[in-house]
């Protein structure tokens, strides 16, 4: 403690965790994933409360989750689009999917012509032909769409974007046996029947508290260099946290 030199402090809470090697535990939620996409479960529910570790759990999915790389994994965040129309997050899903995939592409087939948000209000069904195309040039590989913080929408009283959203979801994926969907949302999904009616069937998955052994690792890897911990230290810990991250 004497040491003064200034250390960068290793427990920074705020940012998701992109950097796999900062990533700890959770390798049971990543099988269950990796499992039900391999039985082409198109839909993949995911849920779980505030500051459980949703949106890195998410930016580690294509990380975590290797299936051959026959799967592209994009994602997508809603949660400062809570007051966007239904044209606009159309708008945001296919310009986003399309930059992800194409804009570092030196194949110039691998190109599509955005439409702009006027376009979509005319016709809607632009949206799903654009998808469509986009799902078609990826060939023989399917598309993962990982939604975060979808339910921004339920819970600004605008539930009818939310239900329209979905239900056109549920019919794309449908018709498109390429693309897949893994939205996650920060409530009980028992709180979400309409959710849960829409996609009834579809494999769901709490995102929960870590267990004693990756608290451990949570509580001494990013600090091992120059600090460490007793085994009462570490069980103290696990008590007051109760393996929240």
């Amino acid at each position: 403690m004497n040491n003064s030199k200034k250390r960068r402090n290793p427990y920074i809470v705020g940012a998701p965790i992109d950097k796999p090697e900062l990533f700890v535990g959770r390798e049971s939620l990543f099988e269950f994933i990796k499992d039900n996409l391999k039985d082409n479960q198109q839909v993949i529910l995911l849920h779980g409360q505030r500051r459980i570790g949703k949106s890195s759990v998410l930016k580690q999915i294509p990380k975590q989750v290797r299936l051959d790389n026959q799967f592209v994994f994009i994602l997508l965040d809603f949660q400062d689009k809570f007051q966007w129309s239904l044209d606009q997050i159309f708008h945001y899903i296919i310009q986003k999917v399309a930059q992800e995939i194409f804009e570092n592409s030196e194949d110039t087939t691998h190109s599509i012509d955005l439409v702009s948000i006027e376009g979509l209000e005319k016709d809607p069904n632009e949206f799903r032909e654009l998808l469509h195309s986009i799902v078609q040039k990826l060939g023989s590989k399917n598309l993962v769409l990982l939604l975060d913080e979808f339910d921004v929408f339920a819970s600004n009283n605008n539930d009818s974007i939310f239900e329209d959203l979905f239900r056109y979801l549920k019919t794309i994926v449908s018709e498109e046996k390429q693309l897949f969907i893994i939205p996650v949302v920060g409530r009980r999904l028992t709180d979400m029947p309409k959710l849960l009616k829409l996609f009834k069937g579809a494999p769901n998955q709490k995102i929960g508290l870590l267990e004693r052994v990756s608290t451990e690792r949570l509580v001494t890897r990013p600090a091992r260099k120059f600090l460490e911990y007793n085994e009462g230290a570490i069980n103290e810990i696990f008590r007051l946290s109760a393996g929240h991250p």
